[in-house]
Formats: structure tokens, C-alpha cells, sequence
């Protein structure tokens, strides 16, 4: 169903899509990879064929066939038909809309090397708190219980029945600290430089010490004994 809607979209001036109802559970079968995650941000680019088609980029909480420990990344780009680029605007009714941190669920196809929004706005779910209830909701038939909504524990068991493997949890990817040669780890920039105007200051000061004028020992001792003498002299003048 995916593929021939995609390539009716790309081949003809599509300005309503028409979508026919099916369970969760066959766009879970037809899907190639599936997303639960939040949108961030999307722009518009054009295609080889020069048609323009929207990447919305994602950050995955968990995924099935997206291979994202392979990759080691945590984000989706996923693609849409249409957009504006360019003073050039393409609109194609059914096409998702979100709102930044949106919480969603996505099924998508894998096509020329790019991974695309299965049956538009169809395959794609909302995820609310109904109650003591988490549950996703479908962007075109959101009232309709059985091919619209449910609850989203009972969505991933069926992605564990239907593909044989349970959706994977996205780990953030952790980036190697800098070494030298010898192997050591390398302390960040900001924190070498404080230490070496540290020691730098403490330099100064020692130096600045050094460089300060000071009486020798010796001749403050001299002369204290002479002050000594000349007071000694004086009390014998005044006995006599």
C-alpha cells in the first residue's frame, strides 16, 4: 500500500490523499522500522529527481529495524513528500504536522537509501496520558478505536509478536575523551589553562617576594647591641 501511494505522490500533482483504514497491527506487518521518540526540527530539500520532499528529524527513545546501535546515533531522519523551498511550496494533504518535544510513534519505509513516513499521516501516532493510561493515537482516524487507538504496552507487544523482536531502547551515544600519546587522558583545555595561570600566579608571587627589599639579620642585631651600649653609658653617667 506504501509503496504505490509513495510513487502515485512523487509521479502526480497530489493535493488530497485519500486513506484507506487498517489495523495497527498490518502497518505494524507492511512497516521496515519503527520509532517511538520526539520530534525535534525538519527541513526542506530537494530529491535527484528535483521533487522536494521535507526531512523531519527525530530523537528515538526506542526502535525496531533502524539499527541504531549500529550507527551508534540516537536521531532519525525521516522523510515526507512536499514542502516549501526556495519560493517553491508543494503541499500534500495527510502529511504529519508537529510541534517540537512531541512524543510520537512512526512507522517507516525504507526506500533509495532513505527512511520515509509509511502511509503518511496514518502511520503515524500521537502519544498521550489518557488517565492512568499511556496510549497512542492516530493522526487521521483518532477516534477510531480499533484502527486509531491503543494502549501503547499493548502496541509494543504486538511489534514483539509480529517482527519476532521487541522494540530496542535508544542509548544516548557516548563520545571517547582525548588522549596523548603515551595513552593518559587528556584533561579539557579550560581546566590545563587554569591550572597553569595557577601556577603561574603563585610564581609571581614568589618572585615579587624575592625582588622586595629586606635587612640582613646580621646588621639588625648590630644594632641593637650598639643601642644597647649607648643606653648602658647613659644610666652610669646619670649614677655618678
Amino acid at each position: 500500500m506504501f509503496v504505490r501511494l509513495f510513487f502515485l505522490l512523487l509521479t502526480f500533482p497530489v493535493y488530497a490523499t485519500v486513506f484507506q483504514p487498517q489495523p495497527v497491527e498490518q502497518q505494524i506487518k507492511e512497516s521496515d522500522g519503527i520509532m517511538i521518540g520526539h520530534y525535534l526540527k525538519s527541513k526542506a530539500i530537494k530529491l535527484d529527481d528535483g521533487s522536494i520532499a521535507t526531512q523531519m528529524i527525530f530523537k528515538m527513545n526506542k526502535e525496531y529495524g533502524l539499527q541504531s546501535d549500529l550507527f551508534g546515533m540516537d536521531e532519525v531522519i525521516v522523510h515526507y513528500p512536499g514542502g516549501k523551498m526556495d519560493g517553491m511550496e508543494v503541499h500534500v494533504d495527510g502529511v504529519p504536522k508537529f510541534v517540537p518535544g512531541e512524543h510520537v510513534v512512526l512507522m517507516i519505509k525504507s526506500n533509495q537509501d532513505r527512511y520515509w513516513g509509511m502511509n503518511l499521516g496514518f502511520g503515524t501516532f500521537k502519544v498521550v496520558n489518557y488517565g492512568n493510561e499511556t496510549m497512542i493515537v492516530n493522526t487521521i482516524f483518532p477516534t477510531d478505536r480499533k484502527v486509531g487507538q491503543m494502549k501503547l504496552v499493548e502496541f509494543e507487544r504486538n511489534v514483539k509478536a509480529i517482527k519476532g523482536s521487541s522494540l530496542k531502547i535508544v542509548m544516548a551515544p557516548v563520545y571517547p575523551t582525548e588522549t596523548d600519546e603515551s595513552g593518559e587522558m587528556r584533561a579539557p583545555a579550560s581546566v590545563v589553562e587554569g591550572q597553569n595561570r595557577s601556577i603561574a600566579s603563585k610564581t609571581e608571587e614568589v618572585e615579587n617576594i624575592e625582588d622586595q627589599p629586606h635587612i640582613s639579620v646580621f646588621w639588625l642585631v648590630a644594632f641593637l647591641a650598639i643601642l644597647g651600649g649607648i643606653f648602658r653609658l647613659t644610666r652610669q653617667k646619670e649614677a655618678k
